[in-house]
């Protein structure tokens, strides 16, 4: 991170996007590079929070609305979601952490680990396999034995207009 951005936005897909300023914040919301629920590191507040529920941002989104009307490239800020709307989107800390504490509690008191034993896979995947190979294959030998009988009948008729007879 530089020492001139304020904002860093992490896309799994892009990379981190650093902003120096809210409003270049809302233009990445305009041209569509972060979406409302993007997390956002905040350099000043030191914390990770979606775009949509940072408090400046909210503010700075909500004046642009009221003042920029859509232009007609097509550009424009999605609308403000709702924070009950980003709330449900982020995981709940609650429920892994008590996860993390019943499997470390588990394992302190010796239960022995649940494994998930997977199904067998259907035989009928390979056999398909193996048929669609063999398929092949005949097709391979018809088409070659077509090929010889061919270049053979061939020969023979190309022999016989010049003349050449087969030695006895």
């Amino acid at each position: 991170m530089t020492g001139t951005a304020r904002f860093v936005c992490t896309d799994p897909d892009a990379g981190d996007f650093e902003f120096a300023d809210v409003e270049a914040v809302l233009d990445a919301l305009e041209a569509a590079l972060v979406a409302p629920g993007t997390p956002l590191f905040d350099a000043v507040r030191q914390s990770w929070q979606p775009v949509g529920m940072h408090p400046e941002v909210r503010a700075a989104w909500e004046a642009r609305l009221t003042y920029r009307p859509p232009s007609p490239s097509g550009l424009g800020l999605p609308a403000l979601p709702s924070l009950t709307a980003l709330a449900r989107t982020l995981p709940d800390p609650d429920a892994e952490g008590q996860a993390r504490r019943d499997a470390f509690a588990r394992v302190r008191a010796g239960v022995p680990v649940e494994v998930e034993v997977h199904e067998r896979h259907d035989r009928r995947e390979p056999r398909f396999a193996a048929v669609g190979v063999m398929w092949a294959l005949v097709v391979l030998l018809v088409v070659g034995w077509a090929v010889v009988v061919f270049a053979t009948r061939l020969s023979e008729i190309a022999a016989r207009a010049v003349g050449v007879t087969g030695a006895k």
